[in-house]
């Protein structure tokens, strides 16, 4: 959210977001501008988990009262479906906005979706006749291959090859485990790549630090949980 946050304003557009990272300052500056008489605010960034509480369910029924609220936008709406890969219960609480706020457009985002989490989303939203965009996952941008672990000398001096013959561009590179990027961090440090571990067991003050760093090209490598 974080991210996506900077972006939108670097391009002009009043967006903000709510998390347990935020400080409380800047939480009470939100909240302030939502309830004046005409908020500058456009976008505004939450967690399905602050969406399900009472407390933000009666803000969004104030600005809804006042005609402020004009979309509500799911990101990785595969997250709602039983069926999906990454199901988080939070999620299907958000569902209960189609019946708080039956006439706002509700808009579900996810690049991850076979035709039964689809339709689970649908069901799960109470969307009513949808239109459904759909694109191929394949992009003719990026190039796929495939490495056997099992059959390289040295997985971390093949990855530091590799990072280093694709010169000085920053990367990021998933691993399932937190212990596995901290590990794999050590080894590329070693190695000579700039390199940095980002996961949730870090506070937030280093991760975004982190984030920074690999923004601006000081730090080359992310090594990063799927999550």
């Amino acid at each position: 959210m974080e991210n996506q946050v900077s972006s939108l304003k670097s391009k002009g557009i009043p967006a903000e977001f709510l998390s347990s990272t935020q400080t409380t300052a800047n939480k009470n500056k939100i909240h302030e501008d939502l309830d004046s008489g005409n908020p500058s605010l456009k976008l505004l960034y939450v967690t399905p988990e602050l969406v399900a509480t009472s407390g933000f369910k009666a803000k969004l029924t104030k600005l809804h009262n006042r005609g402020l609220l004009g979309l509500v936008a799911i990101d990785e709406a595969h997250c709602i479906s039983t069926w999906g890969h990454d199901f988080r219960p939070s999620y299907r609480k958000i569902s209960s906005l189609r019946k708080q706020f039956p006439d706002i457009p509700i808009l579900a985002l996810t690049a991850t979706a076979v035709p039964k989490v689809q339709k689970d989303v649908i069901s799960s939203l109470s969307l009513q006749n949808p239109v459904i965009l759909k694109a191929s996952f394949n992009r003719p941008n990026i190039f796929y291959e495939v490495r056997y672990k099992d059959l390289l000398d040295d997985v971390y001096s093949d990855i530091s090859n590799l990072l280093k013959s694709s010169g000085n561009v920053c990367s990021i590179i998933y691993c399932l485990e937190r212990a596995a990027c901290d590990d794999l961090t050590m080894h590329l440090s070693q190695l000579g790549i700039s390199s940095a571990a980002y996961h949730a067991g870090l506070n937030s003050k280093v991760r975004t630090t982190v984030l920074d760093d690999w923004l601006s090209s000081r730090t080359q490598v992310v090594v990063a949980t799927v999550a």
